[in-house]
């Protein structure tokens, strides 16, 4: 018994065409296969140039030498966990500091040695007396109990330097201190130590007196005037 064709609707205007059966050997059409193989086809382009300026920059780096990193001194000792001294850089001095022979509380007769640069200055206390009154017609007694008078010489030795009795300070074992002004008008310091410069072999000696409440102490020399470093001591007692 056989069948009449089925009815196959011919396309028209405003009427689309049915869907045609797959041919043999031919596997559907999967829906958006032509939108997924232009994306593919972007994805593969810039995974490319994304390789390709990897590559560039790793071999700018090596040709640069900035992946080879010089550690510091510091960072070397850090590395190693041990404590090591800073290496001086090739062009730069090593700086030593030398530890200078004791100045401080030396014995009175004894000559202390200043050098600053090139210049070259030796002070020594020769001797210390003491006066409960004052030693001229003036009759103005020490205010603290008694004048401390030391005897002092000043030698340039090399260079030029200057002397000035206010270099020098007594420091009284209770911690009270005077300088040369304390006893301007003692008349105790005669001949006293004038304030002058020096040239190379120059010397200078005189008298200073202090009015101080005690002998036992010390008398400081700071060269270079008010504000300069104590150098040295001579101990009295």
């Amino acid at each position: 018994m056989s069948y009449p064709p089925s009815y196959q609707p011919q396309p028209g205007p405003g009427y689309p065409m049915p869907p045609q059966p797959p041919q043999a050997g031919f596997p559907p059409p999967s829906p958006g296969s032509g939108k997924s193989s232009g994306g593919r086809r972007a994805v593969l382009w810039l995974a490319g140039a994304a390789a390709v300026v990897t590559v560039g920059l790793i071999a700018l780096t090596e040709d640069t030498g900035t992946t080879n990193i010089t550690p510091t001194a510091t960072q070397a000792a850090q590395d190693d966990g041990a404590a090591r001294p800073l290496q001086a850089q090739p062009g730069q001095e090593e700086k030593t500091t030398a530890t200078p022979a004791e100045t401080f509380g030396i014995p009175v007769g004894t000559a202390i040695v200043h050098q600053d640069g090139g210049d070259v200055t030796t002070a020594v206390v020769r001797s210390v007396k003491t006066h409960r009154q004052g030693c001229n017609s003036l009759d103005v007694d020490p205010k603290q109990g008694m004048y401390v008078v030391v005897d002092v010489l000043v030698t340039q030795t090399k260079g030029k330097g200057s002397v000035n009795p206010l270099d020098f300070t007594f420091v009284a074992d209770d911690g009270t201190s005077a300088n040369s002004l304390s006893s301007v008008f003692s008349g105790c310091d005669d001949p006293s130590l004038d304030a002058t410069d020096l040239r190379a072999g120059q010397k200078r000696a005189g008298k200073i007196a202090f009015d101080a409440g005690m002998k036992a102490g010390a008398v400081e020399w700071a060269p270079g005037g008010f504000g300069a470093d104590t150098v040295g001591s001579w101990t009295t007692k």
